[in-house]
This record gives C-alpha cells, structure tokens and sequence, in this order.
C-alpha cells in the first residue's frame, strides 16, 4: 500500500470521525431542547445511529436492543450493570440461575 493510500485513508477516517461527532451534536442539542421545553423524547425503536429498527436479543439473560443494519448495541439504564454482575458470575452460578429461570 502506498503512503498516498495510507493518507487517503486516514483523510477518509478523519471526515467519518467529524461526521459522528457532527451528528452526535445536533442530537444532544435536539435532546436539550427537548428537555428545556419539558418534554421526554420518546423511544422509538429505531436505531439512533442510522434509524433502523431494533431488534431484541439475549446476552447474559440481558434483553439488549441490536441494530440488524450498522451492528450497533443499544442498552436500556441498568442494562450495563446487570450484565457485569452475571458475567463476573462463575459457571456454576450462571448454570443454576439457567435451571431456576427455566421453572419460571
């Protein structure tokens, strides 16, 4: 690969990263707004990176929301938490958590 490859690259890599960051702006200014005037925005099930819909999945016994389009992973508050405290769990506890859910 040539350095002029390399640099075109990274030029790519850099309009990419002001892009996200551009876009990340307006939505906190949209959601600031939203939040001054009173308001709570409204989940829409939609992927807020590039507006496909969710698609619910299971980790750890974790309802988690993945996007089928860019991969992205979205979490709900508390989501993080409770899936660091069932991987830090040893095999033995996941096991007997599997076997008392399965009763449920």
């Amino acid at each position: 690969m040539s350095s002029k490859d390399k640099f075109g690259d990274k030029l790519k890599d850099k309009e990419k990263a002001e892009e996200d960051r551009y876009f990340a702006r307006k939505d906190r200014e949209r959601l600031d707004a939203l939040r001054e005037a009173g308001e709570q925005p409204a989940p829409t099930g939609l992927c807020p990176r590039c507006g496909v819909a969710l698609a619910e999945r299971d980790h750890s016994g974790v309802a988690i929301d993945e996007c089928a389009d860019c991969g992205g992973i979205w979490l709900d508050k508390g989501e993080l938490e409770s899936i660091e405290e069932r991987d830090g769990e040893g095999w033995m506890s996941r096991w007997v958590r599997s076997l008392l859910e399965g009763r449920g």
